[in-house]
């Protein structure tokens, strides 16, 4: 299995590519109240293209006719927004998923089960720099969308993915006004599209980069709930004996449940965040909403280290929140 590292620079490779030949969380994904499916101050009368930002301090901008994005995946408001430009950077790239309104979502997430999506850097020498999947390394701010054009801003930290790239690149000062390639609708998303779970451990914010949920049910009638979320640092998985709605549940690691905090980069298990979540070990989660394609809620647990692991000490997690799409079965 790849390690998230490698994942992150295969997702990220294609667009960065596309913006250096000139192609044309934690913050929650949130809302400003107002689908705003208008234009922006730039573009009464007389649009302004623009792709603008702040690479370790310099400023960069992309020209008029090298800024531009492109509507990827109408289904699910896939966007790519790019820029080409000299100085700090030849190219910026933005792939972003499940963008409907006018709201901030973060960067450093996998663009295809959580809100958001990931950012990258080309560099002069041919370098590049991506967003890592910590579920929390920026964020982009979108101020209007409509089937002709996408505007925002937006900040990231960026670390060195290939080529001569290395340390981090931190962008800052981030804006774009930019015109979609063709005319594209703004998605419908069906209810099981883009989730969102974050938690504070042992008081330090995390935000899943990747979430999956799933309810089963076995040949034998037994049914199951698992909830997980994954970044850089921890993975999470949750998995209880299936509610049947709105209401609080013990987690645990009793026959037929679990309640993990693993290290995702581990082999062995290996690793400083490896493992957490033994018998005894309990917790809670309150369903606030259920259904077969969508669940909410918060949880909370302290886990122990697991024996014979490079885990200490214990793991506390607070302020557990989770918004998920489910995959179910039947």
């Amino acid at each position: 299995m790849r390690s998230l590292g490698s994942l992150s620079k295969l997702v990220v490779a294609g667009t960065l590519l596309l913006a250096a030949c000139g192609g044309g969380g934690p913050t929650d994904p949130g809302d400003d109240g107002s689908n705003n499916n208008g234009n922006n101050g730039n573009n009464n009368g007389n649009p302004t293209t623009k792709l603008t930002a702040t690479i370790d301090g310099q400023a960069w901008s992309a020209g008029a006719s090298a800024a531009t994005a492109a509507q990827f995946a109408p289904l699910t408001g896939g966007y790519l927004i790019i820029g080409t430009g000299s100085g700090a950077a030849t190219g910026i790239t933005l792939t972003l998923n499940f963008i409907t309104k006018t709201g901030t979502y973060p960067l450093g997430v996998d663009g295809a089960t959580v809100q958001g999506g990931f950012a990258g850097i080309t560099g002069v020498g041919g370098g590049t720099w991506i967003t890592p999947f910590s579920g929390a390394a920026g964020t982009v701010t979108i101020t209007a969308i409509t089937t002709t054009r996408i505007a925002g801003t937006f900040a990231f930290d960026a670390t060195g993915s290939g080529g001569a790239a290395t340390g981090t690149k931190s962008v800052t000062n981030g804006e774009f006004d930019v015109p979609l390639s063709k005319e594209s609708p703004i998605a419908v998303l069906t209810d099981s599209m883009g989730s969102k779970l974050g938690a504070l451990l042992n008081g330090q914010f995390w935000n899943a980069a990747i979430v999956g949920g799933q309810t089963t049910v076995f040949s034998g009638g037994s049914a199951y709930l698992s909830l997980s979320g994954i970044n850089s640092n921890y993975a999470l998985t949750m998995t209880i004996p299936k509610p049947s709605g709105a209401g609080t549940y013990q987690l645990s690691n009793n026959s037929g449940s679990i309640l993990w905090a693993t290290d995702p980069n581990a082999v062995a298990p290996a690793g400083a965040h490896c493992c957490y979540g033994i018998l005894g070990d309990v917790g809670t989660i309150t369903i606030t909403s259920m259904t077969t394609t969508r669940i909410k809620g918060t949880f909370s647990a302290l886990l122990r280290p697991q024996p014979g692991t490079a885990a200490t000490g214990t793991l506390n997690i607070t302020s557990g929140n989770f918004d998920v799409g489910l995959y179910h079965s039947p």
